[in-house]
């Protein structure tokens, strides 16, 4: 039983004995002209077993009642108090007030990403994104890791992954990606195939714990798929045969003096139109552009200084820490 039913219940509960036991006042004691305030007075006296003063002298029946009102009554609002003091007191009602504000907050949230699964995979690439200040909500199905998503103030909804409804809670509809990194590659292409047909417009990112899922992911429609194996596989081999570019990235990735990054060239930028020469961003920020990718997915590895920047290019570049928060105030 929720909370909600359980408040509700115990509230309905009280009022019913009130109701019933006044009813009954009334009805019994007629021809003493009870009125609304004195039956409920009488009631609630005898249910609280105050038994403060009677309003008249009671008759045969109406003792009768009381009798009732008695074992019947006190018995009910003392389950239905204990219900509302447990409610209060374990804490049920805080985490339902905490619930409700996140799941307005997930509501309101629009251009997030839908991280499904919290195993390690997960955990790391929500805390490296709330770094960056990606807004992320997290579907999980885990009660015990849903309370450490609470603990760490996660948006989160606690549910399958693989139902509708509940990616639905989690605003798929309004949401610019999707990853995918439940340890099932079953559930991955499952969950895949199901959004690709609701957004085609939606960047997915599937986990592949087997790397000859990875083409059944691409085929069910991901937009990229990262395999533990095959990424575990590389990193070894780079370390073994390209330790400085390994160390170099990894600085990068851990902005401590280096940074690797990307920027979308808008209409409004004002490096639109304008040569690499032009834009002056090595000179302005000391950052150099590796690479361009061309809005319609052609990338210019190493581009030369005459290179001309369009609206809706990605520069990718490599730049001292920071460097990527400067752009947008270049003139």
């Amino acid at each position: 039983m929720t909370p909600q039913t359980r408040l509700l219940l115990s509230i309905l509960s009280i009022l019913a004995v009130v109701a019933i036991g006044s009813a009954g006042y009334m009805v019994i004691e007629r021809e003493h002209g009870l009125s609304v305030l004195d039956a409920i007075y009488m009631t609630v006296i005898t249910v609280s077993t105050v038994g403060y003063s009677e309003m008249f002298q009671p008759s045969f029946e109406a003792r009768l009642w009381t009798l009732g009102v008695i074992v019947f009554g006190i018995g009910t609002v003392s389950v239905a108090v204990t219900s509302l003091i447990t409610l209060f007191v374990s804490g049920e009602l805080r985490f339902l007030r905490e619930t409700k504000k996140m799941e307005s907050e997930i509501r309101n949230m629009k251009d997030h990403v839908i991280l499904c699964g919290y195993g390690r995979m997960g955990e790391l690439a929500v805390k490296e994104m709330t770094r960056q200040g990606v807004r992320v909500v997290v579907v999980e199905r885990s009660e015990s890791v849903a309370g450490a998503l609470r603990e760490r103030q996660i948006p989160h909804i606690l549910g399958d992954a693989t139902e509708d409804e509940v990616l639905e809670k989690a605003g798929i509809m309004r949401a610019r990606t999707l990853v995918t990194a439940l340890p099932s590659d079953a559930d991955n292409v499952y969950i895949t195939l199901s959004v690709r047909t609701v957004r085609t417009d939606l960047q997915i990112i599937a986990r592949a714990e087997n790397p000859a899922s990875e083409a059944k992911l691409k085929r069910a429609g991901a937009s990229r798929v990262v395999c533990t194996q095959v990424m575990g596989a590389l990193r070894i081999s780079n370390i073994l045969t390209r330790p400085n570019v390994v160390d170099l990235v990894e600085m990068a990735n851990k902005g401590v003096d280096l940074e690797i990054d990307e920027y979308i060239v808008t209409a409004q930028s004002a490096f639109t139109g304008q040569t690499l020469r032009e834009s002056k961003l090595r000179e302005e920020t000391g950052a150099s552009v590796v690479a361009i990718k061309r809005i319609d997915g052609e990338t210019v590895f190493n581009p030369g200084p005459d290179s001309v920047l369009s609206a809706g290019d990605t520069l990718v570049f490599v730049g001292p820490a920071g460097v990527s928060g400067k752009l947008d105030n270049i003139h």
